[in-house]
């Protein structure tokens, strides 16, 4: 006859399982991280100097709100260029690298833009910037947003025309955030229809996964916890 005591799960039994139960929920969770992208732009066809005045218009908007889950965009500005600061509009801020060039933008309002007076140094060099996208929509997508949203890079000349592109809304580039999570670039061709002046790089690392010898442990733990709990059936 079976005693009340011997079909007692032991305490070791529980605090393995539960373990093992943690180290598999936390090798599966997503962690947080930014989607990092190289942005540069081709002046070679612009008059350089700093008599001649240009301006970098950055865009994060989102596509529909309510409805649009929120993110961030993080841009770093060259200080080569910078004439003085940039013109913040909606959710923008700078700073937050400890520059007065890092722009950061959430995507919670219709309309957020940085704007600002550049120059080129000198001939041939391209503007170059990192932007990095991260929150809730890049990390854990809630598959419930209506719209993603849309980080877009514009370039003018000192009569406020766009230059450099054949886009009619006068973009150089686009980095849309999808409502799954990824990202999908744009560039559009130049003014006169050649090649784009924008080259977009990712720079994301690809996603980590786990080591062959941590799936082994767990794979070994998971099986030891269920021949014990095939033992104590028997018993």
């Amino acid at each position: 006859m079976k005693t009340a005591s011997a079909t007692k799960t032991p305490r070791s039994f529980l605090a393995h399982t539960a373990a093992l139960l943690a180290v598999l929920i936390l090798s599966c969770a997503p962690s947080a991280h930014a989607d990092t992208y190289s942005i540069s732009i081709d002046t070679s066809t612009l008059p350089s100097g700093d008599q001649f005045e240009y301006f970098l218009d950055l865009q994060f908007n989102p596509g529909q709100l309510p409805g649009t889950q929120l993110a961030y965009a993080d841009a770093s500005v060259p200080t080569c260029c910078i004439n003085y600061g940039f013109s913040l509009t909606g959710d923008v801020s700078d700073g937050f690298g400890g520059g007065p060039t890092d722009i950061s933008f959430d995507n919670q309002t219709p309309y957020n833009d940085a704007f600002g007076s550049i120059y080129l140094p000198s001939a041939g060099v391209p503007i170059t910037f990192t932007v990095g996208l991260s929150g809730p929509a890049v990390d854990s997508p809630n598959g419930t947003s209506l719209s993603g949203s849309t980080f877009a890079i514009s370039l003018f000349d000192d009569n406020m025309a766009p230059i450099l592109t054949a886009n009619p809304d006068g973009f150089l580039g686009l980095l849309n955030l999808n409502t799954n999570g990824t990202v999908t670039t744009q560039t559009f061709l130049d003014a006169t229809g050649g090649p784009s002046a924008i080259t977009i790089t990712d720079l994301t690392p690809p996603p980590a996964v786990p080591e062959p010898n941590t799936l082994v442990l767990l794979a070994t733990g998971l099986t030891g916890t269920l021949s014990l709990v095939r033992r104590r059936v028997r018993s």
